[in-house]
């Protein structure tokens, strides 16, 4: 699990990073390009609030949510983790 910030400063990231005590790595993506090459359409990805994006196995954006949704999240996390056993 990675963490992605574009829109803030690095010093900004690490201040949340620190204060929620994540102990995750947070990326920074200046400018949002890595972001924008992912964009799946369906939902906005220069939105204010944060996003949850999940990867599948074959590289592929297979989630994208502004909302978050642990239990539809789970269900697509342990699709993708059967796909590679």
């Amino acid at each position: 699990m990675w963490g992605i910030g574009s829109e803030d400063s690095q010093e900004v990231l690490r201040t949340f990073r620190d204060q929620m005590g994540l102990t995750f790595p947070i990326l920074f993506d200046d400018g949002g390009s890595v972001q924008s090459q992912y964009n799946p359409g369906s939902t906005p990805t220069n939105s204010a609030y944060p996003q949850d994006w999940i990867i599948g196995v074959d590289g592929t954006v297979v989630y994208v949510k502004t909302e978050f949704g642990p239990e539809e999240m789970l269900a697509i996390v342990e699709t993708e983790l059967a796909r590679i056993e």
